[in-house]
Parts: structure tokens; C-alpha cells; sequence
């Protein structure tokens, strides 16, 4: 018995600290509108729909990788922005983004 709850309390442990946030705001502005929208203390490794973005300022304490299609592809990186920096994407606009 003591083995099970062991194993159960691993297992719970490794799921807590499994999944990271980063800590801040994602603020981008989208090229349909022209209005800016925000990603606030988005999750590690899960990809974010940005609806076209022209430009993004990345708030957060993790870096942010942006993509040019909806799935956060390796194949369709645009660029990415460390904590505090900009970053413009010109004629290509970002799609989705990942942190960490």
C-alpha cells in the first residue's frame, strides 16, 4: 500500500511542476484591425493563435517564438523577441506564437 501511494504521489508531483507559465503580457497588434490585443501569462511550449499580426512586444519573463501559420510549425518560423524586446514582422505576418 505504501508502494501505490508513492507512486501516486510521484505521479501528482510530476504533473505540478510539469507545466511552466511565463510571467507577463504579450502585446501584439493585429493587421485586420489595427487594434492590439494581449497574450497574458501564457503557458511553456503551447502554441497561440494571433489572428495576423503586424508587430509584438514581448512583456514576458520567457522568450517568445512566432510562426507563420496557425500551428506554431519549426518549418514556418518568423523570428522571436527575448523578454522586453519588439520585434516587427514586415511583409510576413506571425500567426502563432510558443514560449519558453
Amino acid at each position: 500500500m505504501a508502494l501505490a501511494t508513492g507512486g501516486a504521489l510521484l505521479l501528482t508531483l510530476g504533473t505540478a511542476t510539469g507545466s511552466q507559465a511565463a510571467t507577463g503580457t504579450l502585446t501584439y497588434v493585429r493587421a485586420d484591425t489595427g487594434s492590439t490585443a494581449t497574450i497574458d501569462n501564457p503557458s511553456d511550449q503551447f502554441c497561440y493563435f494571433m489572428s495576423n499580426a503586424l508587430s509584438a512586444h514581448n512583456g514576458t519573463n520567457s522568450t517568445a517564438t512566432f510562426y507563420a501559420d496557425s500551428f506554431c510549425d519549426p518549418g514556418q518560423f518568423l523570428g522571436a523577441a527575448q523578454p522586453g524586446e519588439g520585434i516587427t514582422f514586415g511583409s510576413a505576418r506571425t500567426m502563432s506564437v510558443r514560449f519558453g
